[in-house]
């Protein structure tokens, strides 16, 4: 994929306040804004259009995971207010809303954008999903304005994974074999497994989203040992609360989609429900490299900087 550059900043200057990211050639708009921060905004042209939002803060019935909620609105300003008086929508910290700068998004597109955002959300199980319903996009508009909403929401994605949210993203592999490799080392695709009593997993690392990703079909062990912090027993439930994993035979469950990990050893603790070290943990397939050796090996040594 071609670079992109995106333009965020910070309107009080600070990291934790009101912020704007836009990316270059486009008309797409994006404004965070903290729930504490809604007085503050309700003068400025974004929100004063129509357009898309996601609520987002923690849930609470599952530490470490985000709850939200996607809407559409005439006038943002108006249903945020609603939203922050909304005593079934306590859990919202920040509002994260997208306009077009050129105004051309119409009640239909943004209708659309909401069915769609749900419908990802929904399949990418990284959030609990607040919207009781999950409403059809499709018929709803022209051709034409189908493909540019379609575009308006790959930019939106882009735009939410630099302000730190990937509540949308599916697992997208762009991994060939040896990639992230330094001239020189030997050719060892980027797939590995760990395999033990009652789990055996295939993990591929994508070097260019910076994920761990653990292939569907791929067995984690039903029993936790004792040691086994709270951390990875809760992110264990959340799969399985989520259908990530799914009962299997024996003592074990199986993972139902591929599922991408921020970094190895979750990713080997939730496999094993032990606490184990996933850069020593998992294997190159087919030999006893670990995933240790190879970063390290894909690294630069020290004469070569």
């Amino acid at each position: 994929m071609a670079g992109r550059s995106i333009r965020i900043f910070l309107v009080d200057g600070t990291s934790s306040g009101v912020r704007t990211a836009e990316l270059g050639l486009s008309t797409i708009k994006a404004l965070v804004v903290p729930r504490a921060s809604l007085s503050a905004v309700k003068a400025r042209n974004e929100v004063r259009k129509t357009g898309i939002y996601v609520l987002v803060g923690p849930d609470a019935d599952k530490p470490g995971q985000r709850r939200i909620y996607i809407g559409e609105t005439d006038e943002i300003i108006k249903r945020l207010t609603t939203h922050d008086k909304d005593l079934d929508k306590q859990f919202w910290e920040q509002a994260v809303i997208f306009v077009s700068k050129d105004e051309n998004l119409t009640k239909s597109h943004v209708r659309y954008l909401e069915a769609r955002l749900i419908r990802l959300a929904n399949d990418a199980k990284r959030a609990t999903v607040e919207n009781g319903t999950n409403p059809p996009e499709q018929g709803k508009l022209p051709e034409a304005d189908e493909v540019e909403m379609e575009e308006f929401i790959v930019q939106a994605r882009l735009l939410l994974g630099a302000l730190g949210y990937d509540v949308f993203e599916p697992i997208q592999l762009s991994i060939t074999a040896g990639a992230g490799q330094s001239s020189g080392t030997s050719p060892i695709p980027p797939v590995f497994r760990f395999t033990g009593e009652d789990f055996n997993a295939t993990c591929i690392v994508d070097v260019n989203a910076g994920q761990f990703v653990v292939k569907s079909g791929s067995k984690a062990r039903k029993d936790e040992t004792p040691a086994l912090s709270q951390t990875y027993k809760n992110l264990r439930a959340q799969l399985i609360q989520s259908g990530v994993l799914k009962e299997s035979t024996g003592h074990s469950y199986e993972f139902s989609q591929d599922y991408a990990f921020g970094a190895p050893t979750p990713a080997a603790q939730v496999v094993s429900g032990s606490p184990v070290g996933g850069r020593t943990a998992w294997k190159a397939e087919g030999s006893n490299i670990t995933l240790a050796d190879w970063q390290d090996a894909s690294l630069p040594s020290e004469g070569d900087v």
